[in-house]
């Protein structure tokens, strides 16, 4: 048995939470229907000690957003082109590219041919995220299973097109970033010790710089094993103090602030908010429950928090674009979309054509942000690269002048 939080709303429109002891997540979400209550979100409550840190270290049990993508787009082309669900899905775990959700889709086909919705038969399976549940539900509720599904492909295709872009653009920075650091680590460790011997004879007579430098390679040397063991503590460290959301909230809100970054990182999270809305409203998904369920997608805690108290606004008579621009968070441009749509009745519209506006400018701000920082990193590596070598070249010229003396 394991400890789950929980959070979810009644037929009310009320927010509850609180904590449940299950052997699986499925247990906590059924029990939380058995009591007329609809789940929004749940989480393991948190172990501490040695149970905490093998928590930890776990790899997360979610598939790549690759394998979903392909995955919900090849059963809408299935199910637009005739084919019953069972059959349907008969062929699709039958697919070679379906990676880790072979397993989940054939379990998902037994439910469904023992009776079981397309949705409460998703449920169970863990790897599937909750808003991708509730379109699916909504979607059969409202009989086009096919055309949610294509609207689904379309919103996991752009994302995932988002994602890759700048993932794509980092590579250049990491393979520069780790081919300068291996050097570095190769000069302190392989080629001072062999000048060392020549330096014996000069002592104390080395000059500053070079002095600075041997001992780094020394201690590289020494105490390697330290520094592994300072980086792996440091990371289990780091997550596990990003479970505790006081301590997001404050590193996500610092983020914010970089220049040039923050914003960047703002209009990322803008765009997932955007799309993800756009896409439950467009699917019949209340406003509150599909706020509800936003806020989980988005990585920024502060803005993340900023959609929760917009739902719980929404109870009280006020706004989204009111109650969003109040969090002072959201860009004027974005509220001001909101807003029109909220006026017009079109919010759904207006949210989706925000998420294609903020998806052509993220990628034009990480193309600058690239023809900016790579010739950075470069002119600082090579100034560290360049100053090592320099204080080897003024050690030789000591030692020329100790022997010619």
């Amino acid at each position: 048995m394991a400890s789950y939080r929980f959070k979810a709303m009644t037929s009310s429109g009320a927010m509850v939470q609180g904590a449940l002891d299950a052997p699986t997540e499925a247990a906590v979400i059924q029990h939380i229907r058995d009591q007329g209550h609809y789940p929004l979100s749940t989480s393991l409550g948190g172990a501490s000690g040695l149970a905490g840190l093998l928590e930890s270290l776990r790899p997360t049990s979610r598939v790549s957003s690759r394998s979903l993508s392909v995955a919900t787009q090849e059963l809408s082309a299935l199910l637009q082109a005739g084919l019953e669900l069972d059959r349907a899905l008969g062929i699709l775990v039958g697919l070679k590219d379906l990676g880790g959700l072979r397993d989940p889709f054939i379990a998902i086909r037994a439910r469904v041919r023992d009776g079981a919705g397309f949705a409460d038969a998703l449920a169970e399976e863990s790897v599937f995220p909750k808003f991708y549940v509730s379109m699916v539900r909504a979607g059969e509720l409202g009989g086009s299973l096919d055309v949610t599904l294509a609207r689904l492909s379309d919103y996991l295709t752009r994302s995932l097109a988002v994602r890759e872009a700048i993932a794509s653009a980092l590579v250049y920075p990491v393979i520069l970033l780790m081919t300068a650091g291996l050097s570095i680590v190769f000069i302190l460790t392989f080629v001072l010790p062999e000048f060392e011997p020549l330096f014996a004879q000069a002592g104390k007579s080395l000059p500053l710089p070079t002095r600075i430098v041997m001992g780094a390679g020394h201690f590289v040397q020494d105490f390697w094993w330290l520094m592994a063991l300072a980086v792996a503590a440091f990371v289990i460290w780091w997550r596990r103090a990003l479970r505790n959301r006081r301590f997001r909230q404050r590193v996500d809100r610092q983020i914010l602030r970089l220049p040039v970054l923050g914003d960047l990182f703002v209009s990322m999270d803008v765009e997932r908010f955007s799309r993800t809305l756009g896409t439950l409203l467009t699917n019949g998904v209340p406003l509150p429950t599909a706020l509800g369920m936003v806020k989980d997608v988005l990585w920024n805690a502060v803005l993340s928090d900023a959609v929760k108290d917009t739902a719980l606004g929404l109870r009280e008579g006020e706004s989204v674009a009111d109650r969003l621009g109040r969090a002072d968070v959201f860009p004027a441009m974005t509220i001001d979309l909101i807003r029109v749509g909220e006026e017009t009745g079109k919010l759904d519209e207006m949210l989706l054509r925000q998420a294609d506006l903020d998806e052509g400018r993220i990628k034009h701000a990480i193309d600058r942000l690239l023809a900016l920082l790579v010739p950075i990193l470069t002119v600082i590596l090579g100034l560290i690269v360049g100053g090592l070598i320099a204080s080897m070249m003024m050690a030789i010229l000591s030692v020329n002048d100790l022997a010619l003396q």
